[in-house]
Formats: C-alpha cells, structure tokens, sequence
C-alpha cells in the first residue's frame, strides 16, 4: 500500500512541476522579449566594406540603407553621413554636386553639402548618422525610427 502511494505523489510531483514549468514559458517569453534591446528600438550598425572603395578620400555618395537615403562624405579621415530627409516637412532631398548644395523640392529648402540649413523653410541642420571605421571597413550606425 505504501509503494502505491509513494508512486502517486511522484507523478503528482511530476505533473505540477511540469504544470508550473509549461505556464512560466509564456512569462519568461515575455520577459526576454521586454529586457533584450530591440533593433527597432536601439537601431543598428551596417557594415558598408572597406572604406578606400565604399568612399574614396574627397569623394561623397549616395546611398539607401533600410529605405533611407545617405549622403556619404569623406575628407581625410573625416566621414559624415546625413540622412536625406528634409527636416522641415519630411521630403526627400535631392544632391547637386555642382553648386555644393542638398535641396528640397518639396518647399524650395536648401541645405550645405555638411547639412546646415542655409535656404529657408528648413532651420534645423540635416540629421547626422554615426559613422566609424575599424580594421579599414567603414560602419554606419543607424538609430532607431524617430529618434534623433
């Protein structure tokens, strides 16, 4: 009579630790899901290849990166990168190399090939992205959607 009894209250064990394990996945999902950074949150970094290729010394490129568009610039080892959005209305921008200038076709804006605004509506400067280049390959930090 004792062994059948011990045997019950190793399956009853058995069942409820199984039980209490299977209703804590959901939280524990949950968890992970809320603690580990987002990319759409945090953003991320695009490796875009060896820098003397991607972006020779003096040269600027256009280029989409998630369905943005970024101005490369490269003085020495000085890279910029700006988003080719305007910053009064959202509208694309287009470059023009030969007056040194970003414009906005959307309300007649303009900005520098640095992106300070110098052509009314826009007053804020072009937004910047991170750039860094490690082992000779250029990155691009793209921030997450609606941060600055």
């Amino acid at each position: 009579m004792e062994s059948t009894k011990l045997g019950r209250t190793n399956r009853r064990t058995w069942l409820v630790a199984i039980g209490a394990a299977l209703g804590a996945l959901p939280i524990l999902h949950s968890l992970r899901v809320y603690l580990t950074p987002d990319e759409q949150e945090h953003g991320h970094t695009v490796a875009l290849g060896p820098i003397d290729s991607v972006l020779p010394d003096g040269q600027h490129k256009q280029i989409m990166i998630d369905g943005t568009a970024v101005l490369l610039s490269r003085v020495g080892p000085d890279i910029t990168a700006l988003d080719l959005t305007c910053t009064h209305a959202s509208c694309p921008l287009k470059v023009d190399l030969g007056i040194k200038r970003i414009l906005c076709a959307c309300h007649g804006g303009a900005f520098d090939l640095n992106g300070t605004a110098v052509k009314a509506p826009p007053t804020q400067p072009l937004r910047r992205f991170e750039t860094r280049i490690s082992n000779g390959e250029l990155f691009l930090r793209i921030p997450a959607r609606g941060s600055a």
